[in-house]
């Protein structure tokens, strides 16, 4: 049996929030940003840690959502590594994350080239 968890309904609060956020963007981004920028406060306020996929779907500085098409703007970009640029349409705001390569154990890696004829598979 799983532990209990600590502040589940100040979870189910958060989780809340931003359901509604999201359903209410296309027709008030207005109230989707209060829905936001409250969910941020209840997590300051319990002391609670929000998972890293909502904080990177709102904006720091407006508390809009990040949404290609919707509130944000997502580009990649080259260089030195490659990264993901996520642009707040509302103030402006850009954040950076590296694109991260999918991590295989060692004896799963797929073959590089084609098998040669004579060996026995």
């Amino acid at each position: 049996m799983a532990a209990p968890v600590r502040d589940r309904e100040a979870l189910q609060r958060l989780n809340f929030l931003f359901q509604a956020a999201h359903w209410v963007l296309p027709h008030s981004p207005a109230l989707a940003r209060f829905y936001c920028s409250t969910q941020r406060g209840a997590a300051r306020r319990l002391v609670l840690r929000m998972a890293p996929s909502v904080k990177r779907t709102v904006c720091r500085r407006c508390c809009s959502l990040l949404l290609p098409g919707s509130g944000g703007c997502l580009r990649l970009r080259g260089g030195g590594q490659p990264r993901i640029v996520l642009r707040c349409r509302s103030c402006g705001r850009s954040r950076r994350y590296l694109c991260q390569q999918e991590l295989r154990p060692l004896g799963q890696t797929p073959p590089t080239g084609p098998a040669p004829e004579d060996s026995p598979v």
